[in-house]
């Protein structure tokens, strides 16, 4: 199913294209995409990872003019940004999750961005729920010990809000828990809501497809880095993010996947010792409190 041909995304050259995966998310891709409508010289994609709930068949009857590319399977949410990205022709990348809302306003703002830094080759923007509060938007390079000592500070970023000087010293230790006014370069940026310069993206040859879910944005950006690009987070542009859409509350699942997603990483930029240690520091944590343990 697609509501428009390849060849005929392929022959339009826009300036910038708006990705979306979509998998179960009918219950939010209308809010994702109403906003996105009237922007001008973009093209809108939506790859659904074979959804069951009607999400394409509700993006093809409600939306039309958004290029529809549906899967006959689930995928992976990496592999089915390469083939939206692959049928695109924007000389900027908007990866932009169904479940989040996303002004027209911030999408210009980061590419903005782009178009005044040459060398940004990643830039993301600020995350809030739907209540306004941040969500972790950006990150410091993973590693073991912040993969330990990051569990009992975001215990503490939870109790003590996210403003005032325990939030502050928070940030100082951990990017995770930094909420800055202005733009800064970062090791990564969350793909929830991610700009990507053309040429970065290929140059790095885009998501590694062996990430299913979570952790292909900071390995992107990690690779990004290597190749000579910078990564950016620019707060000026706010997007809300309701996450987890898609697992409909199965936490269990997503964890796992979470999971595995992680000790790849570690495994890829770090080596198996470190992975086998990642994966011993994260049975402790659910052991001792399974049903408290932190997703993030």
């Amino acid at each position: 199913m697609q509501s428009r041909s390849l060849e005929g995304i392929l022959g339009k050259q826009a300036s910038y294209s708006i990705i979306m995966v979509t998998y179960n998310s009918s219950s939010c891709i209308g809010a994702c995409l109403a906003p996105l409508l009237g922007m001008s010289d973009v093209e809108l994609v939506v790859v659904d990872n074979d959804s069951k709930d009607g999400t394409a068949a509700q993006v093809q009857r409600e939306f039309p003019t958004v290029t529809l590319m549906a899967l006959q399977e689930n995928i992976g949410f990496g592999r089915a940004c390469n083939i939206g990205v692959s049928a695109s022709s924007g000389s900027f990348i908007f990866l932009l999750n169904p479940d989040a809302v996303a002004p027209a306003q911030a999408i210009r703002t980061l590419i903005e961005f782009c178009e005044k830094h040459p060398r940004a080759g990643i830039v993301g923007g600020c995350l809030v729920d739907p209540s306004g509060l941040p969500l972790q938007s950006m990150g410091d390079r993973p590693s073991l010990t912040r993969l330990v000592v990051d569990k009992p500070m975001a215990w503490v970023a939870k109790h003590v809000g996210p403003r005032g000087l325990f939030r502050r010293v928070l940030g100082r230790c951990s990017a995770k828990f930094r909420l800055p006014h202005d733009a800064e370069p970062v090791p990564w940026v969350s793909g929830a809501a991610l700009c990507c310069r053309r040429q970065a993206w290929n140059d790095t040859g885009g998501f590694d497809e062996k990430f299913f879910l979570y952790y292909e944005d900071v390995d992107l950006c990690l690779r990004a880095s290597q190749v000579g690009w910078e990564v950016w987070h620019v707060p000026d542009a706010v997007v809300e993010h309701q996450s987890g859409a898609s697992f409909a509350g199965n936490v269990n699942y997503q964890k796992r996947i979470y999971y595995a997603s992680q000790r790849y990483f570690f495994q890829k930029h770090q080596g198996p010792v470190v992975a086998s240690l990642s994966s011993l520091a994260q049975k402790v944590y659910c052991w001792r409190r399974p049903w408290e343990h932190p997703l993030f």
